[in-house]
């Protein structure tokens, strides 16, 4: 089977390493003086993972990322997947009800929008309870909270004990919304990931590793609804392919 390397960055860095990006594209980092063959070696021993989980980002990438809105499509909410009707109703754009979305059909060309706005509001909505509840479980005071448009990260605290929350936090089950709440409100006692800060965190929700895996795992979930899909950077930077620098080769 046919592994294709999009991309080789190479830098003064001292060992190989390949990753599998959210859309599939696959991308190794190699030092300066590494040799072609030497690169080879190294995509021979890990071919079988990496063509593993590419094949496992696009497929959550095409039915993820790629909404076409149409009848009977799933949509995330809460960590489930809930199915779309399309109904006739002008004058309420999207409605959530018993597990379903029904999405006007007179706003399908706005459907992009009227979903988001729609989580927009929810998240407001949950993420401010939470992070209530948890600031006064635990004596911690925080200034207020931002929902934002962020698809490279879940959320931030800033100096002044602002919490800031990508408005996608919606999209994830109710454990894993408060598990980012305890995270950001921890950062106010410690704005650093130092051994403290983990032990503070474990303190607030003492089984928090498994929502932390449970992000790790599900990557993809961040870059829904992303306006400018296909970026192939963590910074919404394009990177420019260059063809002497991929590769393509059977192993």
């Amino acid at each position: 089977m046919s592994l294709k390397v999009d991309q080789i960055i190479r830098s003064d860095r001292k060992t190989i390493s390949a990753e599998v990006t959210i859309e599939g594209y696959i991308i190794v980092r190699a030092p300066l003086n590494a040799s072609s063959e030497l690169v080879e070696d190294f995509l021979y021993e890990k071919k079988f993972y990496l063509l593993r989980n590419q094949q496992i980002n696009k497929t959550k990438y095409l039915n993820d990322l790629h909404k076409k809105y149409e009848e009977g499509e799933n949509f995330l909410y809460l960590g489930k997947e809930r199915p779309l009707k399309i109904v006739t109703n002008k004058s309420i754009p999207l409605k959530y009800e018993n597990g379903t979305f029904y999405l006007s059909n007179a706003y399908l060309k706005l459907a992009n929008k009227v979903f988001v706005d729609w989580y927009k509001e929810r998240a407001s909505e949950k993420l401010s309870e939470l992070c209530i509840r948890y600031s006064k479980l635990f004596n911690i005071s925080y200034d207020r909270i931002l929902i934002k448009e962020s698809h490279s990260q879940w959320g931030s605290c800033s100096g002044r004990g602002i919490l800031s929350f990508s408005w996608r936090a919606i999209l994830v089950p109710h454990e894993v919304i408060s598990y980012l709440v305890v995270h950001e409100l921890a950062h106010i006692i410690h704005p650093n990931h130092s051994k403290d800060y983990w032990t503070q965190v474990e303190v607030m929700m003492p089984d928090y590793m498994k929502y932390e895996n449970w992000i790790n795992n599900n990557p993809h979930i961040i870059q829904m609804f992303k306006n400018d899909i296909g970026s192939l950077s963590k910074n919404n930077d394009k990177i420019k392919l260059d063809k002497n620098d991929q590769l393509e080769f059977e192993l």
